[in-house]
């Protein structure tokens, strides 16, 4: 496939900072709401990350437009069948329809134009489950390696790359909750 190596150097590390932002939204919102804390520390932290994630994702899935990040600009010689291995391969390798892809596209684009990215004054969105996000990022990431190939990089999965930060942030997490809720007993005033 004849690609665009400067998109692709761009693309494939603003998926992987969704990524990163992803599981530390999930992770940090499983704990939080676990904990039954109230903080807002956390909230705006936990807040940040679904904010960011949004955003990343948008920049390679979300509008193409002028966003020269978007995964259809990969290629100018080349973009239909791109375009087409994209498409049939996602509802392959996916528990995705068209139907349900428009769908999901439509409420986390939604979520980034009227939230995330700006401000509408009364908001109608709902916050986006980032479960059908990660796997389009893991499904582009398997994707990409081919399209890419024979040229290739070493960078770990993405899909590996989420299991092994989850082992890694579950104790730090751990720890701040429970720091958190030790600092939340001490300053408490006197009833």
């Amino acid at each position: 496939m004849d690609y665009k190596a400067e998109v692709f150097m761009v693309q494939y590390p603003l998926v992987t900072r969704f990524v990163y932002h992803a599981v530390y939204y999930r992770e940090l919102h499983l704990a939080y709401c676990s904990a039954s804390l109230e903080s807002e520390f956390w909230t705006h932290t936990i807040d940040a990350h679904i904010l960011q994630s949004v955003v990343y994702w948008c920049m390679v899935f979300g509008k193409q437009g002028c966003n020269r990040t978007h995964w259809k600009h990969l290629s100018e010689t080349e973009s239909e069948s791109l375009q087409c291995s994209f498409r049939r391969r996602l509802f392959e390798e996916t528990d995705l329809s068209p139907e349900r892809w428009t769908e999901y596209w439509q409420s986390i684009t939604k979520f980034r134009n009227e939230y995330a990215a700006h401000r509408e004054l009364q908001i109608k969105c709902k916050v986006p489950k980032l479960d059908t996000a990660l796997n389009v990022a893991y499904f582009y990431d398997r994707w990409i390696r081919e399209v890419i190939s024979p040229d290739v990089f070493d960078d770990p999965y993405l899909q590996e790359l989420a299991t092994a930060l989850i082992k890694k942030i579950k104790p730090l997490i751990e720890s701040l909750i429970q720091v958190t809720k030790t600092y939340n007993q001490e300053t408490k005033p006197f009833a």
